[in-house]
This record gives structure tokens, C-alpha cells and sequence, in this order.
């Protein structure tokens, strides 16, 4: 028996992606967010998750494709990171599916931005591009959100502190 990989799907701008279910923290609906006038284009804003300043990295735009308009209900995909979580802006997350290591068939280095896509696998007729999370971002795309969220979680422990 080959061992599984249990993916959440999600919907980015009409194409269908799987995240590693071990890697997603939550998923919770879109809430205000706050966009310091300085944020690069790179993210939508940040989100305050329970105290903790969460960079929001909407796909679609990180993909270059067609951005569909933010909704009540609009997703967002919390993932664990080594001390940096991070949000991800979706259209939908559709279901969490498991496949077989044997049906991951390689993805082609000119099919994904940044090698992101580690994957792919054909569910009910649909290619899912299965994403590696730690490669969504380069090197210096990752310490720009980083330098933007240590500001932004300083903003809410200085908006605390003001509260105490």
C-alpha cells in the first residue's frame, strides 16, 4: 500500500491547488485587515490573529492572475511556519482530499512560479498543482513580508500596551 498525502484544496483565481493538510494551522473567514501605508504589493495586509500580526499573501496575485473581489466569506488559509505563520488569500477552499504518494506525478519547472508547485495529480478530470509552501516566496520576497511583520506585531503590542 503507498503511503498518503492529505491535501487541502483550494481554488485560486479558476485553477484548483492542494496544500499539505500538515502544514495548514487553520482556516478561519476574511476579517478586517490592516495595510500599513508602506505595504509592498506583494501582500493585501495583515490579519490579527488572536494577537499575532499575520502577513495576508493573496495567490492569485502572487501568480499573476486575475483577482476576483474580496467577499465576506473569502478564505484564508493560516500556515505553520518556523515561528512565521502566514495567511493565504483564496477563492475557495473546496474540500481536503488524500491520495496515494504513486499518483503525485512531477511537476515541470516552467509550470509554477518559483518551483512552488512540487506536484500534481489529476482528481475527477482537474490537474491540482500540489504547492510547497516554503517555496511560494523567494528569499527576499520572504525577509520584505518578515521586516513588515515584525512592525506590524510591534504597531498591536505598542496598541496594547496603550489599552492596559
Amino acid at each position: 500500500m503507498q503511503p498518503e498525502r492529505t491535501l487541502v484544496v483550494v481554488d485560486i483565481c479558476g485553477k484548483t491547488c492542494g496544500l499539505p493538510l500538515e502544514d495548514v494551522q487553520e482556516i478561519v473567514p476574511m476579517a478586517s485587515l490592516f495595510r500599513p501605508p508602506t505595504i509592498p504589493s506583494l501582500l493585501e495586509g495583515f490579519l490579527n490573529l488572536r494577537g499575532t500580526a499575520l502577513p495576508v499573501l493573496p495567490l492569485g496575485r502572487l501568480f499573476g492572475l486575475h483577482e476576483r473581489p474580496l467577499e465576506l466569506h473569502t478564505p484564508l488559509v493560516i500556515l505553520r511556519g518556523a515561528g512565521h505563520p502566514i495567511a493565504l488569500l483564496v477563492d475557495k477552499v473546496s474540500r481536503i482530499l488524500s491520495v496515494t504518494s504513486d499518483a503525485l506525478l512531477p511537476a515541470g519547472e516552467d509550470h509554477s512560479f518559483n518551483n512552488c508547485a512540487e506536484a500534481e495529480v489529476v482528481v475527477d478530470g482537474r490537474m491540482i498543482h500540489l504547492l510547497s509552501p516554503e517555496r511560494l516566496l523567494i528569499e527576499k520576497q520572504r525577509r520584505c513580508v518578515m521586516e513588515f511583520q515584525a512592525m506590524e506585531q510591534q504597531r498591536l503590542q505598542d496598541l496594547e500596551k496603550e489599552r492596559a
